[in-house]
């Protein structure tokens, strides 16, 4: 059996010394590492685990890690693993950054810009905002001064605008590429009512072809404590309460599909 296990976060760099990420840690991806061994023992062949330096990863002798720093190095990760070996089941518990940095400019350039785009739309253009609005957006994105992000930003600037750019949903490609291992995705939302995160859940769930999808409210996660359910394809579900639940409950349901299908 061959399990591939994303964990931790995901960062994006800023300049050579700066870097955006999020507070995910890894421990559930390790936790749920264990407990596939746990359960399942010699079965278990390899488990690729995936995920960023500081990731919390597990002692595991069948654990083969692979390193990754930001989403497009996680999709390579990714392709490779599912391209080049054959894998029964898919943990994609990372929590996977939804923008990468764009480009870097300060308020004076942005004001610049947009006084240059304002001038080259003319005056026929101001009646229509929408109409301005794209011709300048256009502009400033083909002429609009961005500060270079190759060598460290100098902190002499006094105020800095930082836009960021949309990264690809990666459970996306795990279906396509290995259609019979058996995905479990994860859905994180903050404050909603259980029927809010049910819907999310089973929305991933459905877009993504997922086996299970376990949905979380980060204000059910805390010291000692993470709420979840665990969503089924027919929309029926566990709920858990901690790590270790969750963690036992994704790999006994995970074991349950692959022993059924033997």
């Amino acid at each position: 059996m061959r399990i591939l296990i994303t964990a931790g976060g995901t960062t994006e760099k800023i300049d050579p010394v700066r870097k955006i990420t999020n507070m995910a840690t890894g421990r559930l991806g390790s936790r749920i590492a264990e407990e596939f061994v746990h359960q399942a023992g010699d079965r278990v062949e390899t488990i690729y685990y995936v995920g960023e330096e500081g990731t919390a990863v597990p002692n595991l002798e069948c654990l083969k890690r692979i390193r990754t720093e930001g989403v497009e190095s996680v999709r390579r990760a990714l392709t490779e693993i599912l391209t080049a070996h054959r894998i029964d089941a898919v943990a994609h518990s990372m929590a996977v950054s939804d923008y990468a940095v764009g480009s870097l400019t300060t308020v004076t350039d942005l004001a610049g810009s947009l006084a240059d785009a304002l001038i080259a739309a003319g005056r026929e253009a101001l009646s229509d905002r929408g109409r301005l609005a794209a011709r300048m957006a256009g502009w400033i994105r083909q002429n609009g001064r961005q500060i270079d992000r190759g060598a460290k930003v100098s902190s002499g600037y006094p105020d800095l605008l930082l836009a960021m750019r949309q990264t690809p949903k990666l459970i996306g490609i795990i279906k396509s590429l290995q259609p019979s291992a058996v995905l479990v995705g994860f859905k994180l939302l903050n404050g909603v009512t259980r029927r809010e995160l049910l819907d999310a859940g089973y929305g991933v769930l459905r877009q993504n072809a997922c086996d299970l999808v376990l949905a979380n409210d980060l204000e059910g996660i805390g010291a000692g404590r993470h709420q979840g359910l665990l969503i089924r394809p027919d929309r029926s579900y566990q709920t858990f309460g901690t790590k270790e639940e969750i963690a036992q409950g994704i790999v006994r349901q995970v074991l349950g599909i692959l022993d059924g299908r033997a």
